[in-house]
């Protein structure tokens, strides 16, 4: 089987490419930028199934589908279309739906959850025997739901963090910081607290009324070092309350770095050492 990943977020094609890649290593995965470039490609070359996003530059994820469904070769009954995004209101399901989608799979997800909706598209077009062998369980952690998503979705098993305060190994990774900043999810600036802080991730509280975000979001953090401010590109790694219960006044997010940019590295580096 040949699968096509449409996202126009590198780090989203390259966990579902892993995820893909783990569970159906006989399955060939290529990737998309937006629907632009998906359309380009699906008209040089066959697919057998469309993993995209909604919201793309160019050309949105419905706009491909809608366009997939005019040609001869991508009909709905020849072709499983599956859309992956945040957006799980009726009005775009509906949407989706009359477009001719095979099956939608809302954010945050884990990679059970994305194995399952590739298994059953196969299925419903009658190609389940194009995946090869059965799909590997993937390994998931004991984080909670917002946690593990990304983590299972990584195809990574990720070490507990210890619980006693005394320090094993005598390279500090990560500090425990007081550090109020501000944080900008889907355009939005809301006020924060960076509470635990490293060279690669970030976790801060943050006002469960102000926003909720959601795993594998996009993240701009404001870092202040020096007097001189810069803004850092992360995602959303995991989201839980601070209190057992639903109704939480706070929020604990962690952020995983996206930046490979070296005059940031050394800006975080140089904020880290003097923290």
């Amino acid at each position: 089987m040949k699968i096509l990943v449409v996202d126009d977020a590198s780090f989203t094609r390259d966990l579902i490419k892993r995820t893909l890649r783990k569970s159906f290593p006989a399955v060939t995965v290529e990737e998309a930028v937006n629907g632009r470039k998906a359309q380009q490609m699906l008209q040089k070359s066959t697919f057998d199934m469309v993993l995209c996003d909604w919201e793309m530059p160019e050309m949105t994820g419905v706009e491909l589908l809608q366009w997939c469904r005019e040609q001869p070769q991508y009909k709905k009954e020849t072709l499983p279309f599956v859309m992956i995004t945040s957006r799980g209101d009726k009005s775009h399901v509906v949407e989706a739906v009359q477009s001719g989608v095979t099956d939608y799979l809302g954010k945050p997800f884990s990679a059970e959850q994305l194995v399952q909706k590739v298994v059953t598209a196969a299925k419903r077009n009658g190609i389940e025997k194009k995946l090869g062998e059965a799909p590997k369980k993937p390994t998931g952690s004991s984080g909670g739901i917002a946690s593990g998503s990304l983590d299972v979705l990584m195809a990574t098993t990720v070490a507990p963090k210890a619980t006693s305060p005394k320090i094993t190994n005598p390279t500090v990774s990560v500090k425990d910081v007081k550090i109020p900043t501000k944080v900008r999810f889907a355009g939005k600036e809301f006020r924060c607290m960076v509470v635990h802080f490293a060279k690669d991730e970030a976790t801060m509280l943050i006002k469960s009324d102000d926003v909720i975000p959601t795993v594998l979001d996009q993240a701009v953090l404001d870092l202040t070092f020096e007097q001189k401010v810069n803004r850092l590109n992360y995602y959303v790694q995991s989201v839980a309350t601070t209190e057992k219960k639903p109704d939480s006044a706070f929020l604990t997010v962690t952020l995983l770095l996206i930046d490979q940019d070296a005059e940031k590295e050394a800006f975080i580096k140089a904020l880290f050492d003097s923290l």
